[in-house]
């Protein structure tokens, strides 16, 4: 049976959405548009990358990686949270009965939002019921560029020693132990490790691994310390993080972002208790003090459909402790809730930025 959020995301063509927007198309084509965001592209997308699959009402852009149902392509070309975009979206779709559910979660806190959907499942008036086998929430990566991961990490091998300070220093506060479980490793040599990549692979093959860019060069120039996805003992995700203070501050490979740590959930018992994270490196805290966590890069990386990995299990939200955080563990929040699915919230003291920040104090 269908959610109500399946059901929005269905009852909207995305290419009737994608004009509607004031996405432009490519010639005659209906199915290929310019990017929304021309910014995160070299050229400014002047070849149109964004495509539209019909079957599926989901989009991709080829270049920058962005991808998405309606909900996601409103949410990003309006600039709005998840649950704007899906009291917008229900409002263009009609109004039906069928996505009530947005309004009456629009304005109730978090605690709020979590009582009234326990209310209604109890009453058996949603359809918001778990799935006992999840799928992955993103297409499995081929062997092929699983394998040039795989040779970064292991040509570049451990972290050099300024790699290696900057996370055991006082503002990371990671163990060496917690650091090689996780495998981060460190290009140490740019340009040798840039010659040997070349070597190794066609620069075909590197740019649709999302780790060359369209000048044939690799990406990670700045961020020199290389955090690996790792899922069923392959690499199937990259983040690089700067050591000095300039921005940004990380990179990431432009494809589809997975959940960082997500292979914790295949092992924990109903109830057990999982926190979400904004970045990996407060995961890896989490998970260094004896608890199970896994982190999402930015809470626009996180589909409605990851919440079901989470069926069962107690999930705390931990986000920054901030403005922008707060709002973000919203919007999150408001994800699972539209799912069936109840979260906490864990409350940070107000001078404490992150659960890194709370640990190491």
């Amino acid at each position: 049976m269908k959610t109500d959020l399946d059901q929005l995301k269905d009852a909207i063509k995305i290419t009737d959405l994608a004009r509607e927007l004031g996405l432009k198309f490519k010639g005659d084509s209906r199915t290929q548009a310019h990017c929304f965001n021309p910014q995160g592209h070299t050229h400014g997308d002047r070849n149109a990358s964004l495509s539209f699959d019909l079957k599926t009402n989901r989009y991709k852009c080829f270049a920058c990686g962005a991808s998405g149902s309606v909900i996601d392509l409103y949410k990003e070309v309006k600039g709005v949270s998840v649950s704007e975009a899906i009291n917008e979206l229900a409002k263009m779709a009609g109004g039906a009965k069928a996505f009530s559910l947005s309004d009456k979660l629009k304005g109730k806190t978090l605690t709020q939002s979590a009582e009234y959907l326990t209310r209604l499942m109890r009453q058996g008036k949603t359809d918001q019921t778990p799935h006992s086998t999840p799928e992955t929430p993103y297409k499995p990566l081929t062997d092929a560029i699983a394998g040039v991961y795989k040779a970064l990490l292991d040509y570049c091998g451990e972290l050099d020693t300024q790699s290696l300070a900057y996370l055991t220093g006082a503002t990371r506060g990671l163990t060496k132990e917690i650091i090689k479980r996780f495998q981060i490793f460190s290009i140490k040599d740019y340009t040798a490790t840039n010659k040997f990549m070349r070597e190794k692979f066609s620069l075909e093959q590197l740019q649709q691994a999302g780790l060359y860019n369209e000048k044939g060069n690799l990406i990670f120039y700045q961020h020199k310390v290389i955090i690996p996805f790792i899922e069923s003992g392959r690499v199937i995700f990259l983040q690089g993080r700067r050591t000095d203070d300039q921005q940004p501050k990380y990179m990431h490979l432009k494809r589809s972002v997975p959940l960082f740590n997500a292979e914790i959930l295949k092992r924990l018992a109903t109830g057990e208790r999982v926190y979400i994270c904004e970045g990996v490196f407060d995961a890896m805290m989490i998970e260094q003090n004896g608890y199970r966590a896994t982190a999402i890069l930015g809470v626009n990386n996180f589909k409605p459909q990851m919440a079901e990995l989470f069926n069962g299990l107690d999930v705390v939200l931990c986000l920054d402790n901030d403005e922008q955080g707060n709002r973000a563990t919203q919007d999150l929040a408001r994800v699972f809730l539209l799912q069936g699915q109840s979260v906490k919230h864990k409350i940070l003291p107000d001078e404490t930025k992150d659960i890194t920040e709370w640990y190491i104090k």
